[in-house]
């Protein structure tokens, strides 16, 4: 019953938090609260590996122990489940992860991950715009447990979907405070991520509309 509720907040893309509870049921005095909270973290991982590190709290409420340390962690959960990463917090992680182990080659070429967007939260969920189609399934699984080590991702499916691109639009060798624009550079790029997680696609620049300031 239990692996059906985990089975759930997969597939619904939920956080989970599991109340490991009947502590005074364990007769032997040396298997401490942590050990079990490790052996159904281990349980956990076995059958849903995405869900690694879950966080456990173990706990009998019965006797009331460790019963008033389960909602922090439910309420750390929510707020890392809700959470939005900066486009420049993403691209710098995929930058080092790349440096320290890239893609592996397809079709005789090198296959590069481009940028990273966040589209949304709850679940997290990431746009990763490569030059080809899809990642091997093992480097996806490389990327998210390092995702997951980064960014204290645990108990929650990270989302990384893949999708081709021929152009990044970050790529741009702007100086922070130069103006290019109405709003400058920081709102040009903000109209670039909203164009990108609209469309999936670059902003072209012969289509970029530029407006003209009235003269009085």
């Amino acid at each position: 019953q239990e692996l059906a509720i985990a089975d759930a907040v997969v597939r619904e893309g939920r956080a989970l938090v599991v109340a490991a509870n009947k502590m005074d049921l364990i007769i032997d005095a040396d298997y401490k609260a942590k050990d079990f909270a490790v052996a159904v973290q281990d349980q956990i991982e076995s059958r849903y590996p995405m869900l690694r590190r879950t966080p456990v709290v173990a706990m009998s409420s019965l006797l009331g122990e460790n019963v008033r340390n389960l909602m922090p962690v439910v309420f750390n959960a929510r707020d890392r489940w809700e959470r939005m990463i900066s486009t420049g917090q993403l691209n710098k992680w995929i930058d080092e992860v790349m440096d320290e182990h890239s893609p592996p080659m397809q079709n005789h070429r090198p296959t590069k991950i481009k940028y990273i967007i966040q589209t949304k939260g709850r679940p997290p969920t990431f746009l990763l715009f490569c030059n080809v189609s899809q990642l091997p399934v093992n480097y996806l699984r490389y990327l998210t447990r390092n995702f997951q080590d980064t960014f204290d991702m645990f108990g929650m499916e990270v989302r990384l979907v893949v999708k081709r691109s021929a152009e990044n639009p970050f790529d741009g060798k702007r100086r922070k405070n130069e103006i290019t624009g109405i709003g400058g550079w920081q709102g040009r790029q903000k109209r670039m991520t909203a164009h990108l997680k609209k469309t999936g696609s670059p902003i072209q620049k012969g289509k970029r509309l530029r407006r003209q300031k009235k003269r009085w």
